[in-house]
C-alpha cells in the first residue's frame, strides 16, 4: 500500500476541513434559479407577503413578493457578528434597468449574530413603471460584506398579470 507524503496528507486534511460550499438550486414551478458559492443554504424560493411559497412566476400587479434564502450559514464572522448584504436588480424584457439597489441591507451597520442571519429575503413591490402583460427579470444577490466571494445569486423571470 502506498503512503501519502505529509504535505499531501495535510493538504487533503485542509480541504476536508474547509467550509467551502457551492451549488445550484432550481424551482421548477417558478423558474427561480439560485447559484451559491461560499455560503451554505438549505433552500431558496419565491414567497408572498406572508412568507408563503408561491408556485408560479405569474404575479399580480400591485403585490409584493420576496426571494428568500433559508439555512444560510458559513459567513465570515467579525467580533462574533455577520454582515450580509443584498443587491436587487429589476430589468425589463429589453434589459433596461428599472431598479438597481446596491445594498438593501445598508442600514444594518451592527450586523447580526450568525443564528439571526440564516434567513435572507429580497423584497420587490410590483407597480409603476411595470406593466400588465410584460415580463421582467428579478435578480437578488446576497453577499457577505466580510468575504465578497461568498454569494447567493437568485434570478427569476416574472410575468405580470
Amino acid at each position: 500500500m502506498k503512503r501519502l507524503s505529509i504535505p499531501v496528507a495535510l493538504a487533503l486534511l485542509f480541504c476536508v476541513a474547509c467550509n467551502f460550499s457551492q451549488g445550484v438550486k432550481k424551482d421548477l414551478n417558478t423558474g427561480l434559479t439560485t447559484h451559491y458559492k461560499g455560503f451554505r443554504i438549505d433552500d431558496s424560493f419565491l414567497a408572498d407577503e406572508s412568507g408563503n411559497k408561491i408556485s408560479s412566476n405569474k404575479v399580480d400587479m400591485g403585490t409584493t413578493l420576496f426571494i428568500i434564502a433559508t439555512g444560510v450559514t458559513n459567513y465570515k464572522e467579525k467580533n462574533e457578528r455577520v454582515y450580509p448584504g443584498c443587491k436587487i436588480v429589476l430589468t425589463d424584457a429589453s434589459g433596461k434597468e428599472l431598479l438597481n439597489l446596491p445594498d438593501a441591507f445598508a442600514d444594518m451597520k451592527d450586523g447580526f449574530k450568525p443564528e439571526e442571519a440564516t434567513r435572507l429575503s429580497a423584497r420587490l413591490s410590483t407597480g409603476d413603471p411595470m406593466q400588465k402583460g410584460a415580463s421582467y427579470n428579478l435578480k437578488a444577490t446576497f453577499f457577505d460584506k466580510e468575504n465578497k466571494e461568498s454569494l447567493i445569486v437568485s434570478e427569476v423571470k416574472l410575468e405580470m398579470k
